[in-house]
This record gives structure tokens, C-alpha cells and sequence, in this order.
């Protein structure tokens, strides 16, 4: 029997108005913010978040434990996430999992301040294996493994929750939903049987497409249990649970699950975790068994995976720690940098590989300061955290620009796929200039003959994410430099 997550756990300027962009290959400034570990504890004692700050570097440090209401069951599925992270601009929201309670914990992740502990119907039960979650910016779905239910909730303010309806979805041979994941209108689900199945959740409440199918994978024994969507919501990518290391794809692009294309990995042993790298490059694998970390190269165009590196043992592996859990990086563009990934075991851990990629060729390698103690003796969900002030940060916003040229620079959130820019003369508007859809790598832009008359232009930076547009708005007071000559007097 395999070792599974079935199983466990003015100036007078003449010049034209320009503009050019600048491409980044990896990240413009330092990725700070929080790794988020749901402890799990197990039930008798109060669940813990854990926040370690990421430095600029990607090293872990400063442990801060946050004592929750609810309790954990100390293991699970794999692919169940039970740490969901919604950054949202000044106010990023932690939501933590306890399955022995039934309960969500939110968790206002720059205070570390708990909002509180939310249930959803009576019936409602993870004990089991667990509760796995995903969000968007207005709901947030939860996978309860016991009585095969995922309930909706609807995302308030001040990271709270209002629990509105759930459903009771199967497998195809009777399988509880184990992972999720979700882009614009679409959910996708994995079932513990082997099936895959989709719901339109435009109305918030999920709804079958009725194209629930078991995966091609299911005639090897290769079960999907991880999935992940691509940035442009092109198509859905399972990790297996399978004897070696397999992934699939299915084509979404119509709204609907297409029958998947089975993709084995030489080497490594299970593959019930899957992360996209933010620019969708590379596909990043968990070898829960085998206690490595797999890497294959995506092609967004026609949704195939090749190629592939895997990393060495991780230190401590079948002596300190089982299995390894979920996948999550630090830097929101290129291939990520850092690598972090949960290493369940007693105690946890924390492993840090380093990510490498140039021309086809991929290299993980563990970091010297690897792995990072946590807290916890059933350690399966990480998380990372945004800090950094999203959006417009040079010039600072409301500011007086010294000069008819200026080059904006901006962080996006790490869900984003896209951004726009726009410059004009009044609020929204584009007279100065307008970009057009620029790609999530694009963080800066140079626009050159401004008016330099001492009046205000208005910005705007939108960026997409799971389908939907966010819009901000800023403005900058123009210089006023006058041109001045001096005429000699006789």
C-alpha cells in the first residue's frame, strides 16, 4: 500500500510623449512579508498560527506564535491547504484551518491580531482528514473531508467570515474532495477516488458543470490530489498521488474540465503537492515520500510539461521528518527565488531550496540555512504573506515630479497575471498615455514630456487577478520650473 495522502496525514519642453517599459526577470525590490504555518495541534490543546518573517534574502526568523480558539488534528491530506492567504493592499487576512473543531480562524496577518473562529453548518465535519480551503477577494470555499461537504463562506471585513450555504459533492466512486483551486468563475476539485469534477461559482455558491470524469492517470493508479491553475486561467494542473512522481493537465480555456494529459517525472516518489512558479515557467513538485523536491518546465501556450530536476534528500528526511507537504515561494514574479516546503515530522520543519533556471535546465538545491524549526509536530500547510506596500512606491505617490520624464515603479500582489497603466489630465483618464495589457513581469514604466506647468495628472495602475480587474488611483503635482533669461542691461 502506497505511503499516500489517502492514507495520512515650466520649463519649455518640445519633446513627444514616450514611454518605454522595463521587463523584470526576477524581482524588483526584496519580497518581505510572513511564512505562515498552521501548526495543526492536535485535539486538547489550542491550534497555533506561526508568522516567520522573510528577509530580503528569503531566510526565516523571528517566530511569532498566534494561540487560536479552535484545534487541529496533527495530520490529513496532503493537498487539503489548510492556511489561505488573502493579500489584500494594507490588509492581508490569514485564514487557518482547525478540523478537530470544525472551525476557520481569521487572522489579520500585519497585527497578527485574531478576528476570530467561524463555523460553518452543524453537519459540516473535517475531523478525519481535515479541512482544505481556497479564496478569492469575496468568498472562500472549505473542503470538509468527513462529511464530504465544501461550505461557502463570504469574505467580510476585518478578516471575518459569514458562512452561507454548503453542498455535497462525491467522486465518481464516492470520494471526498480533498484539494481545490479556483480562477475567475471556475472551481476546480480533486476527489480521494481518483475523479476531478468543476463548478461555476459566478453566482458565489458552487455549481457542477457536469463534467465530473475520473483522470487519465486513474487507469496507472494515479490518483490527482494536488491542483493548481495557470496565471492566464488556461488550464488545471494535478499532482498525483502515484508510486513514482506523475502530473496532469486538463484545458479549462472552455469552462469546462477537458480529459487530462498524464505527464510522468523521472524520478522522486509521489507528487500530491503542485506550485506554479509566478511566471508559470515551472512547475514545482513535493515528493512526499521520498522527502526530494521536483521541478518540470510548463509551457503556457500548449500546456505541456518537460524536462525536470529534482532536488537532493532533504536534510533530516525519515529521521527527523516523514513527509513533505505543501509548496510556496517568497518573490511574486520570475521563478519565485526561494522555494519554501513543509516537512512534516517531530518536530516540523521548514525546508528552503534554491531555485535555478537558465536555458532549459533547472537546479533545486538546499539552502545552508535549511530546514527552519516550527513549531509543530503536524506541519502540512505554509503560507506566505505580502507585506510590502502593493502598488505605485517610486515616485511616492502625491509627490511633485522634479521633471517632464518620470519612470513609475510598482509591486503587484503575487496572484497578479497582468497590469495596465494609464496617465492622463483628470481622474481615469489616458491622454498622457495608456499601456494597453502589459505582462505580470512588467513592474515599471518611464513616460517621458510630461507638462511641467505645476498641475495634477492622475494614474492609474490596475492589475488582474483570478480573472477579475483592480483598479488604484494616484495623482502627482507637476514641477513648475519656468524658463528664465537674463538680459543684460547697459
Amino acid at each position: 500500500m502506497k505511503r499516500s495522502a489517502r492514507l495520512f496525514l515650466p520649463l519649455i519642453w518640445m519633446s513627444l510623449l514616450a514611454i518605454t517599459h522595463t521587463t523584470f526577470a526576477s524581482t524588483p525590490k526584496a519580497a518581505i512579508g510572513y511564512l505562515v504555518t498552521n501548526n495543526d495541534n492536535g485535539p486538547g490543546e489550542p491550534d497555533i498560527a506561526t508568522f516567520f518573517t522573510i528577509a530580503a534574502d528569503g531566510t526565516l526568523s523571528d517566530p511569532m506564535p498566534v494561540t487560536l480558539a479552535g484545534e487541529g488534528i496533527g495530520g490529513g491530506y496532503f493537498a487539503a491547504n489548510r492556511v489561505s492567504v488573502l493579500n489584500n493592499p494594507g490588509s492581508p487576512c490569514v485564514f487557518i484551518s482547525e478540523a478537530s473543531t470544525n472551525t476557520i480562524a481569521g487572522v489579520q496577518a500585519l497585527t497578527q491580531t485574531v478576528a476570530g473562529d467561524f463555523s460553518a453548518s452543524h453537519t459540516d465535519n473535517g475531523a478525519d482528514n481535515g479541512i482544505g480551503m481556497v479564496l478569492n477577494g469575496s468568498y472562500l470555499y472549505a473542503s470538509f473531508s468527513t462529511s464530504s461537504t465544501i461550505a461557502t463562506f463570504a469574505v467580510q471585513a476585518g478578516c471575518e467570515l459569514q458562512f452561507l450555504s454548503d453542498i455535497s459533492p462525491a467522486g465518481l466512486s464516492g470520494g471526498a474532495p480533498k484539494a481545490m483551486a479556483l480562477y475567475g468563475n471556475l472551481l476546480v476539485v480533486t476527489y480521494g477516488d481518483g475523479s476531478i469534477e468543476s463548478f461555476d461559482i459566478s453566482g458565489g455558491l458552487p455549481v457542477s458543470n457536469g463534467d465530473e470524469q475520473n483522470a487519465t492517470g486513474y487507469a496507472s493508479d494515479d490518483f490527482p490530489d494536488g491542483v493548481v491553475i495557470t496565471p492566464d486561467g488556461h488550464y488545471a494542473i494535478f499532482g498525483d498521488d502515484a508510486s513514482g512522481a506523475a502530473v496532469e493537465v486538463s484545458d479549462i480555456s472552455s469552462g469546462q474540465l477537458a480529459p487530462t494529459v498524464l505527464y510522468g517525472l523521472p524520478s522522486g516518489l509521489n507528487s500530491n503537492n503542485v506550485l506554479l512558479s509566478p511566471d508559470g515557467t515551472l512547475l514545482y513538485v513535493s515528493n512526499n515520500t521520498s522527502g526530494q523536491v521536483s521541478a518540470a518546465f510548463f509551457d503556457a501556450a500548449t500546456g505541456t510539461v518537460s524536462g525536470s530536476c529534482t532536488s537532493a534528500e532533504l536534510r533530516g528526511f525519515d529521521s527527523t521528518f516523514s513527509f513533505l507537504a505543501t509548496l510556496a515561494t517568497p518573490a511574486p514574479t520570475g521563478t519565485g527565488s526561494e522555494l519554501y516546503v513543509a516537512e512534516f515530522g517531530q518536530p516540523s520543519a521548514i525546508g528552503i531550496i534554491q531555485v535555478g533556471s537558465s536555458s532549459g535546465h533547472c537546479t533545486l538545491t538546499e539552502a545552508a540555512g535549511s530546514p527552519v524549526s516550527a513549531p509543530s509536530n503536524g506541519l502540512l500547510s505554509i503560507g506566505v504573506v505580502s507585506t510590502e506596500s502593493l502598488g505605485l512606491y517610486s515616485p511616492v505617490p502625491g509627490s511633485t515630479l522634479s521633471s517632464s520624464t518620470a519612470t513609475f515603479q510598482w509591486y503587484g500582489p503575487a496572484a497578479a497575471t497582468a497590469f495596465q497603466f494609464e496617465v492622463g489630465s483628470s481622474a481615469g483618464g489616458s491622454q498622457y498615455y495608456q499601456s494597453g495589457t502589459l505582462p505580470a513581469t512588467t513592474l515599471s514604466a518611464t513616460v517621458r514630456g510630461l507638462p511641467s506647468n505645476g498641475r495634477t495628472i492622475y494614474v492609474t495602475l490596475s492589475w488582474l487577478v483570478n480573472g477579475a480587474w483592480v483598479s488604484n488611483a494616484y495623482t502627482y503635482t507637476t514641477g513648475d520650473v519656468r524658463l528664465h533669461i537674463d538680459v543684460p542691461t547697459y
